[in-house]
């Protein structure tokens, strides 16, 4: 470097540097005052806002007006949470009725779970837990669970007290064990003891399904009961009335029969409706009889012969030696009557699926919540086994019906209905609720039931009312084209569920391993296009047909006009499982 040459124009060097070096440091110094600058403006601002605010605050009298309505907002959500809760566990009026207690838990011979059931002294007893809380098991109580006499018994057992035998004359698609969820057998638990999380799933599917199908029952019951027919232009007889019911009138009259010395019941029977009705299955129809308003008293079977009566018709019921009273009998009154369903004449036959965890599509993209459970919030996505125990000498469980993807509702790899081992019922499944807030979880559910078309609105009304909260969010139907599962036979030939209906709860809902999808599906006496056959009146076609038809133990009823006035209905919803009452406020935003 030449420093002589440096020295000589330094002048000029510097004098080119200058400029930009001041250049950059007005740069530097705008931009940092600059954003004092601003900072300051927007506190300013900030701060007159906040100041005009105050210019005109509420009067004392307004916030203390909110402020009560407020609290008044919080103790209705209480009462409702205690009333909605009591009405789960059967408590109406400070009285609890132990059939209605939705949420039993299962009787075991050695009592060991009797202490955890829900009673009216739920909020004194530290027994009765709150869902989720650890169950005790310092006398076994973990494998109390798996054994058949205390766990299947509740869906199904040989009194017909199980939830799958008090819906009879119903019938399942391929049988209870295809339709509800549940463990299937005691190998199915596994070798070793069961988890607290894993258990109080199991009791609330057992508690969802046990409301779901009382719903059923109950729509059977309501349509079975006779209402007396009072006719104020004949003199009030005790023992010669007339009951009608929504398809039914039957006129009786109890007098003395002096062959036998016996008191005997005749009458009438008049379809009411405008369509074809069956008398029943046998060419029977079996109607009981009260001759007293004790609830206690003991019914006198009543049966009447025929095949089927027209629409608005009448038939003589045709005396026989059935119809006289014990001996020593004597009536008073004709108090009420109802009729005994069977499978032909129940106004739901079949009970296609029950599917919890299926969302509509109006919650499809909901993302489905495990519970508020410690063991399942920190838990990663949960694997399902289906692996029996080791050495067992059991039978293997059958697999469970396959599960459905994406956001269309149950966890994957875990069966959204019917059998399977505790992990894949449990487990699997445990992504299950659209809501779990403080006070009620809430579980979509899917029900495919076969029903007589004039009662549809009753199943709809029957839900509405269900004593677990169940919102419908959807509802479809069409006409059914299949063939029923003759009850008590709900196995193929193969060994395999029959085939009922199908059973689709919407598009893209995959049957059930072992059924076979709707469609295609043509019951006999039907023409090409589905079209009933001329010759029976309010089914299609014309003709007469009145009276008594056929002789007993025959049928000239084909299985089309069976089926000719059914529909697969298919309800979505969202039933409401209410936490265990405390008589505590939700937090905040619950």
């Amino acid at each position: 470097m030449n420093k002589e040459l440096l020295k000589k124009h330094h002048f000029w060097i510097l004098f080119g540097l200058v400029p930009l070096l001041v250049l950059i440091a007005v740069i530097l110094v705008t931009s940092q005052v600059g954003g004092a600058i601003e900072a300051e403006a927007k506190a300013i601002a900030a701060a007159k806002t906040s100041l005009d605010a105050k210019k005109n605050p509420p009067p004392n009298y307004l916030i203390e007006g909110l402020e009560k309505q407020r609290q008044e907002l919080e103790k209705k959500q209480t009462d409702l949470w205690k009333e909605n809760w009591e009405r789960q566990i059967g408590i109406v009026n400070g009285v609890q009725d132990p059939a209605k207690n939705l949420l039993r838990w299962p009787t075991s011979p050695s009592k060991k779970l009797d202490r955890f059931n829900y009673t009216i002294e739920y909020a004194k007893d530290p027994n009765q837990m709150k869902f989720g809380t650890v169950i005790p098991n310092s006398e076994g109580e973990y494998r109390e669970f798996p054994k058949a006499e205390v766990y299947l018994t509740q869906y199904s057992n040989p009194l017909g007290t199980g939830m799958a035998d008090r819906i009879g004359p119903t019938t399942f698609n391929g049988g209870w064990q295809a339709v509800l969820r549940h463990v299937a057998n005691e190998a199915a638990w596994g070798s070793g003891e069961p988890r607290s999380e894993q258990l109080w799933l199991v009791l609330e599917d057992m508690w969802i399904q046990r409301a779901i199908l009382g719903q059923i029952r109950a729509v059977n019951d309501q349509i079975a009961v006779f209402e007396r027919v009072n006719d104020p232009t004949k003199r009030e007889d005790p023992l010669s009335r007339a009951f009608q019911s929504r398809n039914w009138r039957v006129d009786l009259t109890v007098q003395p029969d002096a062959e036998t010395r016996r008191y005997k019941v005749t009458g009438t029977l008049k379809n009411v409706t405008d369509r074809l009705q069956l008398i029943g299955n046998g060419n029977s129809m079996t109607l009981k009889v009260w001759w007293s308003i004790d609830p206690k008293a003991a019914p006198f079977e009543f049966k009447i012969g025929g095949d089927a009566v027209a629409g608005g018709a009448t038939m003589e019921i045709v005396s026989t030696k059935d119809h006289s009273l014990p001996p020593g009998v004597t009536p008073t009154e004709i108090a009420r009557v109802e009729q005994v369903f069977d499978s032909r004449t129940v106004p739901i036959r079949q009970i296609d699926r029950v599917v919890l965890g299926k969302t509509d599509s109006r919650y499809a993209a909901y993302q489905l919540l495990p519970p508020d459970i410690k063991a399942y919030k920190d838990e990663p996505a949960a694997t399902a086994t289906a692996a029996t125990s080791p050495g067992s000498s059991g039978p293997t469980p059958p697999p469970g019906p396959v599960s459905f993807g994406g956001a269309s509702g149950a966890s994957a790899g875990g069966p959204t209905e019917g059998a399977g081992v505790l992990e894949t019922v449990t487990d699997a499944n445990k992504k299950r609720y659209i809501g779990v807030p403080g006070q009620v979880r809430r579980m979509p559910v899917a029900v495919c039931v076969v029903v007589d078309q004039a009662y549809a609105q009753d199943v709809l009304l029957a839900y509405a009312n269900c004593p677990l909260r169940f919102q419908i969010t959807q509802v479809q139907w069409e006409r059914f084209r299949g063939t029923l599962t003759p009850a008590g036979n709900a196995e193929s030939d193969d060994g395999g569920p029959r085939l009922a209906s199908g059973g689709q709860l919407g598009e893209g809902f995959l049957p059930p391993e072992g059924r076979s999808p709707p469609g295609g599906i043509r019951p006999p006496g039907l023409g090409s296009g589905g079209i009933p056959g001329p010759g029976i009146p309010g089914v299609g076609g014309p003709g007469a047909l009145g009276g008594q038809l056929g002789s007993a133990g025959s049928s000239t009823v084909t299985e089309g006009q069976i089926t000719a006035g059914l529909v697969q209905l298919t309800i979505y919803g969202i039933i409401s499982i209410y936490e265990k009452y405390s008589g505590e406020a939700p937090p905040e935003g619950k």
